[in-house]
């Protein structure tokens, strides 16, 4: 009986300047399927890697929003505050 050897993929790794150069030439405009074939990546990798680069400043963002709306609602309370505040105090005359 022969010995069943198990085949293990073998991923590579990419350092970040070489994914951002490759999504930086794939939003110039050269197509995936060029790239792909002249990098040795695969089409869907090359999409996940610009997906990934443009999913980063979309989060910064909404934190952003979201930190901005806590501020806006917390302002708002205190203006309500001080119109109540005014109009009370106009009232003392």
């Amino acid at each position: 009986m022969k010995k069943e050897q198990s085949k293990k993929r073998v991923y590579r790794k990419y350092d970040a300047a070489f994914k951002s150069d490759a999504v930086s030439q794939l939003k110039s405009g050269r197509s995936a399927k060029e790239l792909s074939r002249l990098l040795g990546v695969s089409e869907s990798l090359l999409y996940k890697w610009k997906q990934e680069s443009t999913g980063g400043r979309n989060r910064e963002q909404s934190e952003e929003i979201k930190r901005l709306r806590r501020e806006l609602k917390s302002l708002e309370e205190e203006n309500e505050i001080l119109k109540k505040a005014l109009s009370i105090f106009s009232r003392s005359d």
